[in-house]
């Protein structure tokens, strides 16, 4: 299956039920005016190295409570 985006060119005149990865504004647009189902497909997650995927989870963490810590310092001015 191909991970396709749909765009707004062009017309349409018939309802249809569209299952793409994404859709542009314009064509969001175009095919509910027309009484379209549109559904977006979630694309494929990156495999991503055990050893890699530690090591970010483990500074999802630190930065987490950096942020933690920095919100609950009072502001001194």
């Amino acid at each position: 299956m191909l991970w396709l985006q749909v765009l707004g060119e062009g017309e349409l005149s018939k309802k249809l039920t569209i299952k793409a990865g994404a859709f542009s504004t314009s064509a969001k647009e175009k095919l509910e005016s027309a009484g379209c189902s549109i559904t977006v497909i979630p694309g494929r997650k990156k495999w991503v190295k055990p050893s890699v995927a530690k090591n970010l989870a483990r500074a999802d963490e630190y930065f987490a409570k950096k942020r933690e810590a920095a919100a609950s310092e009072p502001d001194s001015v």
